[in-house]
């Protein structure tokens, strides 16, 4: 009989578990924030494992960078329609 390749969440978890010692010794928001992380890569579990990248990090990675750049994005759009409602405000 061949190995069973694991799941790409078996292989998060594992990562996950890999990461505890730094994570114990970080700040509590920083746990949070490193949580948080994880959390964005278990959003993209399936383009992680379509990837399948001989080094699984490098997927994780990229899919928390992924979040990350959809959420300055956003946060940019907001950003651009305040502004734009200023000045409206400010030229009446």
């Amino acid at each position: 009989m061949g190995r069973t390749v694991p799941t790409f969440t078996m292989v998060l978890q594992q990562e996950m578990e890999s990461w505890s010692k730094f994570r114990r010794a970080l700040r509590r928001e920083d746990q949070e924030a490193m949580d948080e992380l994880f959390r964005a890569a278990r959003l993209q579990l399936a383009g992680c494992a379509y990837a399948a990248r001989p080094i699984p990090f490098e997927s994780i990675a990229m899919a928390m960078l992924l979040v990350q750049q959809r959420g300055i994005v956003e946060l940019e759009r907001r950003l651009s329609l305040l502004e734009r409602q200023g000045n409206l405000r400010q030229e009446g």
